[in-house]
C-alpha cells in the first residue's frame, strides 16, 4: 500500500475511463530474498529444516505462518481501491509438505501428534485443508469489503493434490476457475491435447462458473523465448474451443510480442473478439465421458503433469504392480480425439451425484482407487442402462490406496477373481488375439495385435463373453508364439447396461506406443456402446469440438445453435510445430438432436462464407473447403 497505493488509484482512474476492468495480481506462493531476510519464519522448510526455494532464487512462503496476517492486512487495504478482481498466484505447499514451526504447531493441534510422524494421507489432507482455509478466509475478507470483486487462482488440474490445491474444495470460494494449461514445455514428449484436456476438466468442475486457461506466450522454461506461431494458435484454439477464456502473458520485455508467436496471439485475440457471440454460454455436445479420478491421482500411481510448480514424479506406495492413472487418462484422451469422438471429462463427484446418467458411455482408465459411494454410483449407472469401459485394476483399491480386491466391482466387470499380475518385461513379447468375425475386430489389420505390457489374469464370471485372449509372455521376440493365454477382454451385461473390461493397461500402453490398431479397437468399442455424434474421414491430427447454445429467435422461441470447432494440428511431425499443412475438402457428418429443426445455414466464421451441406433428419453432412489452423463452423 505504501509503495503502490497512490499509483494504483491513478492507474485505475485512467483504465475505468475506457471501460477497462482491472484484476490485481497477487503472488501468494513465493517471496523475494529481502522479505525472507526480514522474516525467515515465513519460509517453508523441508523435513531437515532446509528452506524451500522457488525458481531457484525466491523462497516459498508458508500460508500457515504469520505471513498470512501480513497478507490479509495488505488485502484489506487493496480492497479500499476501485479494483474489479483479484488473481491469486498460488498458494502452494511443497509436494512433500512443509515442516516450519507454524506447520508443526498447527498439525499437532489438529492431529495430536508430531508432523514428523504423519502418514502420506495425513500430510495430503493437511495441505489440502490449509489451502482451502486460506482461500475461504481470503474470500470472506474481500467480499466483506467489496462483494462484487472477482476472486480466482490457478487451480490444479489433471494432477495429484501435490500443492494442496483441490479444485473441488476451493471452488465454492472463487468466482471462476483457471488452470495453467498453457504453461507448456513443448517438446516431443508433450501431448498435442495438453491445453484442451485442462479446459475440459475445469469446465466440469466449475459448476457453471466461467473458466480460463493461463497461457504463457514464452516457451517454458525459457522466459525470453516465444512459442512458434503454430503452437500459439493451437494452444489458444484448444482453450477457447473447450469453453475457456484465455489469459495470455509473457515473462520478458514487450518487444517479444513482435515475433511470430506474439503476432499469432494478437490474431487469435482479434478473431475471438470478432466472434464473441459464438463462445458465450456454450455447452459441449457429448455422449461419452472420460473419468479423471482424484483418489487415484493422489493415492494410487499417477504422473504429475509438469507445470510452473511441479515436475514429474510418482505418488502412491507401490505394494503391487500398478498402472499409471495419468498416462492411462491421456492415452484414452488421445485415442478419443484422434477418432473424432466427442467426449467430456468427469470426476468422482459426477459419479456420486448421478449426473453421469446423461452419457451413453463412461470410460474408467485405470481408476484404481474408489470409495464406496463411487462404486455404488458406477453400479447404479450400469444397472440403469449405462455402459462403461474399465481397464486393469479399476476399483481394486479403496479411496486412500488400500488394496481391497476385485470383489466390489467384480459383478459389473464380469470377473470372479483376479488371480495374478502378468508383466511383459521384454519388448515385443506381448500379443493378444481378438475374436475373429467379432464386431471388435472390424477394421483391424489383423486379429493378432500387440497387447499391453501389464495385465491381470482373471477368472470370468459365468455368462460373460470373452472378446480377446492375451497370450502368455514370450521368452524373446524371435521365438514362436505361445499356445496358451488368458482372458484379455470381457463383455459383461449388468442390469440394463454393459461393461467392457480390458484386463491390461491399454491406456498407458497407447500413451507410450500409439499403435493405430489399439486405437481402432477402442474406437470400435466406443462406437458400439454409444450413439454417434460426429464422423470424419480426415486425419487424426484434426480435433473436432462440437458445442451448442440455447438462443431465442425473433419470436422468442428457444432453439439450439451448434458451433463446430476444428483445430488442425497437422504439421512438422514433431514438436514444437513450426508450420501447419492446410487441409482441403474435409468431410464431416454430424448427428444432432433427434428433434433438431431444419438447418438453415452453415457458416465458416474465418471467411464468413456459406458452406454447402445436406440434411436427412438429424444427420447433417458438411464438406469444409479448407481448414487452416483453426476454423469455427456455425450451424443455425
Amino acid at each position: 500500500e505504501e509503495l503502490h497505493g497512490e499509483k494504483l488509484d491513478k492507474y485505475l482512474t485512467e483504465a475505468h475511463k475506457y471501460n477497462i476492468k482491472e484484476i490485481i495480481y497477487i503472488n501468494v506462493h513465493c517471496l523475494l530474498k529481502k522479505y525472507r531476510d526480514e522474516h525467515p519464519e515465513w519460509i517453508q522448510l523441508d523435513r531437515e529444516g532446509n528452506e524451500l526455494k522457488a525458481y531457484d532464487v525466491h523462497f516459498f512462503n508458508c500460508i500457515n505462518s504469520d505471513w498470512f496476517n501480513y497478507f490479509l492486512n495488505n488485502l484489506k487495504k487493496l480492497c479500499n481501491h476501485d479494483i474489479d478482481g483479484i488473481f491469486l498466484d498460488g498458494p502452494v505447499i511443497a509436494s512433500n509438505g512443509c515442516y516450519c514451526k507454524a506447520c508443526q504447531d498447527k498439525f499437532f493441534k489438529l492431529y495430536g501428534k508430531s508432523i514428523f510422524d504423519a502418514s502420506h494421507d495425513e500430510i495430503m489432507l493437511f495441505k489440502v485443508d490449509s489451502v482451502t482455509e486460506f482461500i475461504k478466509k481470503t474470500n470472506q475478507t474481500v467480499k466483506a469489503i467489496k462483494p462484487d470483486v472477482l476472486i480466482y487462482l490457478n487451480n490444479s488440474a489433471l494432477r495429484a493434490d501435490v500443492t494442496g490445491n483441490n479444485t473441488r474444495k476451493v471452488e465454492p470460494y472463487v468466482d471462476l476457475l483457471g488452470a495453467e494449461g498453457g504453461f507448456i514445455w513443448v517438446d516431443r514428449n508433450t501431448s498435442l491435447w495438453h491445453a484442451g484436456s485442462m479446459a475440459k476438466f475445469i469446465e466440469n468442475q466449475a459448476m457453471g462458473k466461467p473458466t480460463v486457461i493461463f497461457f504463457a506466450g514464452d516457451h517454458k522454461p525459457h522466459s525470453y523465448f516465444m512459442h512458434t506461431a503454430a503452437e500459439t494458435k493451437i494452444i489458444y484454439a484448444q482453450s477457447i474451443a473447450n469453453g475457456a477464456s484465455v489469459w495470455y502473458g509473457i515473462h520478458g520485455p514487450t518487444w517479444m510480442m513482435n515475433s511470430p508467436g506474439g503476432k499469432a496471439a494478437i490474431d487469435m485475440n482479434k478473431f475471438h473478439a470478432a466472434n464473441e457471440e459464438y463462445y458465450y454460454k456454450t455447452k459441449p455436445f457429448s455422449k461419452v465421458a472420460l473419468m479423471w479420478s482424484m483418489d487415484s491421482a493422489n493415492y494410487y500411481a499417477s504422473s504429475v503433469a509438469t507445470s510452473d510448480f511441479t515436475q514429474e514424479q510418482q505418488v502412491g506406495t507401490f505394494t503391487r504392480k500398478k498402472g499409471n492413472h495419468y498416462k492411462a487418462f491421456m492415452g484414452f484422451y488421445e485415442m478419443l480425439s484422434r477418432s473424432h469422438i466427442q467426449f467430456d471429462v468427469i470426476d468422482e463427484f459426477n459419479v456420486k451425484d448421478g449426473s453421469i446418467s446423461k452419457y451413453d458411455l463412461v470410460i474408467l482408465p485405470t481408476c484404481g482407487c474408489m470409495c464406496d459411494q463411487t462404486v455404488k454410483g458406477i453400479k447404479d449407472y450400469v444397472k440403469n442402462g449405462g455402459n462403461i469401459i474399465a481397464t486393469y485394476d479399476t476399483g481394486f483399491y479403496g479411496p486412500k490406496g488400500q488394496y481391497v480386491g476385485e470383489k466390489r466391482l467384480g459383478d459389473v466387470l464380469g470377473i470372479e477373481s483376479a488371480d495374478e499380475i502378468v508383466e511383459y518385461k521384454i519388448a515385443g513379447t506381448a500379443y493378444q488375439r481378438v475374436k475373429e468375425d467379432h464386431w471388435c475386430s472390424q477394421g483391424l489389420d489383423s486379429t493378432l495385435i500387440p497387447a499391453p505390457t501389464l495385465a491381470i489374469k482373471t477368472t470370468p464370471s459365468s455368462g460373460a463373453e470373452i472378446a480377446a485372449i492375451y497370450l502368455d509372455p514370450m521368452e524373446g521376440r524371435y521365438v514362436a508364439l505361445p499356445d496358451n493365454g488368458y482372458t484379455g477382454i470381457i463383455i459383461n451385461s449388468y442390469g440394463k447396461g454393459t461393461c467392457f473390461y480390458i484386463a491390461g493397461t491399454i491406456g498407458e500402453y497407447y500413451n507410450e506406443k500409439t499403435h493405430p490398431v489399439i486405437r481402432q479397437l477402442v474406437n470400435n468399442i466406443i462406437r458400439k456402446l454409444s450413439s454417434p455424434v460426429l464422423d470424419s474421414d480426415t486425419l487424426g491430427s484434426v480435433e473436432f469440438v462440437l458445442r451448442y447454445q440455447n438462443i431465442e429467435d425473433d419470436n422468442r422461441k428457444s432453439r439450439k445453435r451448434y458451433i463446430l470447432h476444428v483445430i488442425n494440428m497437422t504439421g512438422d511431425m514433431g514438436r514444437p510445430i513450426e508450420k501447419i499443412a492446410p487441409l482441403y475438402n474435409v468431410n464431416v457428418t454430424l448427428y444432432l438432436d433427434i428433434n433438431v429443426n431444419k438447418i438453415t445455414s452453415i457458416t465458416d466464421t474465418a471467411g464468413y462464407t456459406e458452406i454447402n451441406f445436406s440434411q436427412v433428419g438429424n444427420e447433417v453432412k458438411v464438406t469444409i473447403p479448407k481448414v487452416d489452423v483453426y476454423e469455427v463452423i456455425v450451424i443455425e
